[in-house]
């Protein structure tokens, strides 16, 4: 059991919408089974790879077309993060560039990283006592200018086990911002 406290990381951040971005790994290699190995040559893909869950708009949850309708309920600022669906967590995915379009929906985001971080986790001796270990966290900001339709491109790398990239992704999308 650890004799610190965890202290919450979002005690220190302004209230903000979150959004995380699902990639569905395997679908995607399976997809695209010889990925660009270059960064600025991104190989890209079409939908339905990605989902985006936010806890402001339920409908939206599992769609994962090129449109995300994102609703502003806890102030104007997005915190956007990315995971990956992998069985035995064979994959991860890293958001490496976004830009936004010229619409003027929203700010251009910023990459923002918080290091150091107290993760609680269970204690294989003991699940039911948790544990700690340390880690960085970190998102995509952005904020809400008006409401609107904004196009955005999303650079994304799926990397191994062994932090090693298997190839480098982009999509784009537009994203509907509603109040």
């Amino acid at each position: 059991m650890t004799s610190e406290p965890i202290a919450s990381p979002s005690a220190s951040i302004a209230p903000a919408n979150n959004v995380l971005l699902i990639v569905d790994a395997e679908s995607l290699l399976s997809r695209y089974p010889q990925p660009s190995l270059e960064p600025q040559n991104p190989t890209e893909i079409e939908e339905g790879f990605i989902f985006a869950i936010s806890g402001t708009n339920t409908t939206q949850s599992t769609t994962n077309d090129s449109l995300m309708t994102l609703l502003a309920s806890n102030g104007k600022d997005f915190h956007i993060r990315g995971r990956t669906v992998s069985l035995l967590a064979e994959y991860s995915v890293v958001f490496y560039e976004r830009s936004v379009g010229d619409a003027g929906v929203l700010s251009p985001p910023e990459l923002v990283v918080h290091a150091d971080l107290t993760v609680p986790a269970p204690a294989p001796e003991n699940p039911t006592q948790p544990g700690s270990h340390t880690a960085d966290d970190h998102y995509w900001h952005c904020t809400q200018l008006t409401t609107g339709v904004e196009t955005c491109a999303l650079k994304f790398m799926l990397i191994n086990k062994g932090c090693e990239p298997l190839g480098y992704f982009s999509w784009a999308v537009d994203v509907k911002l509603t109040e």
